[in-house]
């Protein structure tokens, strides 16, 4: 009896594993507003993958559209099929990897996608969300630091001998390549 029970528990785990939508981790940190709803829909419409956008950075080896899986996944063809609805999205994959890239992992059932915004050129060098940071003057007279912000707007602080500390906050905006205004 006690084995019958052990097995009906083993079988219904087993079903409840096989029943599970792949999880696919969607880096969109470079996607406009636009793009992200596009690949949701796409993903969402298979009705085959739970999908999780994020604004993770990416790995510093990620150079184009990549997918990453796990080796653990219940239907190996999930990787075409998670392929080809990127294609229709607009998001063409350049390069299919399992396991790791970076410091990135995935396991049990699930599969990254590192998506780069659609472009004429394809040529993009700097992404504005890249800039977004603190940076400090190193080996100056005078302690300087900018703080760039998400909103569009900064902070820069001087200490100086002469006239002290002062603070001026204003907006930037980032163009055109390489110039920050």
């Amino acid at each position: 009896m006690k084995i019958l029970n052990l097995t009906l528990v083993f079988l219904v785990l087993l079903l409840s594993a096989c029943a599970s939508k792949t999880t696919v981790h969607v880096y969109a940190k470079y996607l406009d507003s636009t793009q992200r709803e596009e690949i949701r829909n796409a993903f969402d419409s298979s009705q085959r993958y739970r999908v999780k956008l994020n604004e993770l950075d990416f790995p510093a080896s990620v150079t184009e559209n990549t997918l990453l899986y796990s080796l653990i996944l219940f239907e190996p063809e999930t990787i075409d099929i998670a392929s080809n609805i990127s294609a229709t999205a607009g998001f063409t994959v350049q390069q299919i990897q399992g396991l790791s890239k970076g410091n990135h992992w995935y396991t049990k059932n699930s599969m990254a996608l590192f998506l780069l915004p659609k472009s004429k050129d394809n040529k993009i060098i700097f992404f504005r969300q890249d800039l977004v940071n603190e940076y400090k003057a190193q080996n100056c007279s005078e302690a300087t630091s900018l703080h760039l912000q998400k909103d569009g707007s900064f902070t820069l602080e001087m200490a100086t001998k002469n006239t002290g500390n002062y603070m001026v906050v204003g907006v930037w905006k980032y163009r055109q390549y390489p110039f920050l205004e």
